[in-house]
């Protein structure tokens, strides 16, 4: 359709028809950008996923959570107490944004990886208790005993890579259903 005919309907229809065409390019002539928005199947296993209730305390499985601001998310979601599970082996992010939801919200964190020591430091005072383990077995079954009625054990990394979920959400999973 060239300028001329669309002119000839009209402004308000100008607009419609370009607006319309510029949603159809981009949410589905590029790829790329549809799958920045719309999460594929592997990533909805691993993102806020309950796997289960065991004595009345709720395990999800946040492996999706990448970066600081998909686990703050996830943490205001929750309205219970939250023994947090972390996993951190790159050492490069800043947790500074969660303090305050964890003051809030964490009643203890439990981590595990290379970068235990800046976690500890960076949550020192904010979160009452802070227990590094070696592995997400460990973690899960101290969290387990850490946790009381209505407490929900979040595995929530806050960094990472898009590799990493599914093996971390398997490695939790099987961690929560080995209890």
């Amino acid at each position: 359709m060239t300028i001329d005919s669309l002119a000839k309907q009209g402004t308000s229809k100008l607009y419609t028809n370009l607006a319309g065409r510029t949603y159809d390019e981009v949410l589905f002539k590029r790829k790329e950008l549809y799958n920045m928005m719309f999460a594929t199947e592997n990533e909805e296993q691993h993102k806020k996923e309950l796997v289960a209730t065991i004595k009345d305390i709720n395990y999800i499985n946040d492996a999706c959570s990448i970066n600081t601001n998909i686990t703050w998310f996830t943490m205001e979601q929750i309205s219970s107490r939250i023994i947090w599970i972390v996993e951190d082996n790159y050492g490069s992010d800043d947790y500074s944004s969660l303090m305050s939801i964890s003051r809030e919200k964490v009643g203890g964190l439990i981590c595990f990886g290379t970068n235990t020591e800046m976690i500890k430091k960076t949550f020192q005072g904010i979160i009452p208790m802070i227990l590094p383990v070696n592995n997400i077995n460990e973690a899960v079954l101290l969290a387990g005993a850490l946790a009381e009625e209505k407490d929900v054990v979040l595995f929530s990394p806050a960094n990472g890579v898009k590799e990493d979920i599914e093996k971390r959400g398997i490695e939790y999973r099987n961690a929560v259903n080995n209890l």
